[in-house]
């Protein structure tokens, strides 16, 4: 007889959820970057139909997670209902987005033929709800870093209550200093990109050095990812192992996870700079 616990994925919660942060993060990158101002009316059209393709399977990577949160909830495993709320409008946010960008797609199909002036207003109307779009997905990403963080507390707490061995034990072990930990904060909720010299970051608050994310990428806690139409400029963000290990900092005392000191592999340093499909090294 299989119980519960087996039919359930056994992937903790909170890293789904970091994936999907992910997932939001990249369409916003993609929707900031649509050309609405650079080209003609006639040429926008399939960087739109590209963007609701990319973000109906957005929707629908959304929607899965949030299936696997209720699978948790029908199978009494760990589960935090303010947390699984935030996932469902997560996963109508990218629907709704999808919507208004066929709103868009409507008015470019629909437009006839004007001239430069009125091709110019048709523009403007093709880019409001776009732009709505993307003030849609704004936050989604640190919206879904909340909820990975109450999902991790919640697993501990019930993983404490029936006496269970942590699933991310390995990851609860991987010593990160302070300045680390903020960094794979700040990466998971979409907030930090590096220039194309791999010398500059660009964050908001915590300020983040290059260094910092040269420790994280030499221990594969990070990746690089093109950053829309950017020449050079390059999205960071977790890697799988990166997900594993900020999960479970999450559900884990800091004093348990956080050293104030780098570990060895955490000083060591990366290779040389550059190569921008990989990143600073």
């Amino acid at each position: 007889m299989t119980n519960s616990a087996d039919r359930a994925d056994q992937t903790p919660l909170a890293v789904h959820v970091l994936d999907l942060a992910g997932h939001f993060t990249r369409r916003q990158d993609d929707l900031s970057h649509i050309p609405l101002y650079s080209t003609r009316l006639a040429r926008l059209g399939p960087h739109l139909y590209q963007q609701l393709a990319r973000t109906t399977e957005l929707a629908e990577h959304a929607q899965s997670v949030r299936t696997i949160v209720e699978t948790h909830h029908a199978d009494r495993l760990a589960y935090d209902m303010n947390a699984a709320s935030r996932v469902t409008q997560l996963a109508f946010l990218a629907m709704n987005a999808g919507d208004l960008l066929v709103s868009a797609l409507d008015t470019v199909e629909a437009s006839p033929l004007v001239d430069r002036d009125g091709e110019e207003t048709l523009l403007r109307q093709v880019a409001e709800p776009v732009h709505r779009a993307q003030e849609l997905l704004r936050h989604a990403a640190g919206d879904a870093v909340e909820a990975a963080t109450a999902f991790a507390r919640s697993a501990t707490r019930f993983q404490r209550l029936i006496g269970a061995p942590r699933h991310d034990q390995a990851a609860a072990q991987v010593r990160l200093t302070s300045p680390q930990h903020a960094a794979l904060s700040a990466v998971a909720r979409g907030q930090v990109t590096i220039g194309k010299d791999a010398r500059e970051v660009f964050s908001g608050p915590p300020r983040l050095s290059i260094s910092t994310l040269r420790s994280l990428h030499s221990r594969g806690l990070i990746e690089y990812l093109p950053f829309g139409r950017s020449l050079g400029a390059q999205r960071v963000a977790l890697s799988p192992k990166g997900r594993l290990v900020l999960a479970a900092t999450f559900g884990t005392p800091s004093g348990a996870v956080l050293s104030t000191r780098p570990t060895a592999s955490a000083s060591k340093p990366s290779a040389q700079p550059n190569a921008p499909a990989q990143g600073p090294r």
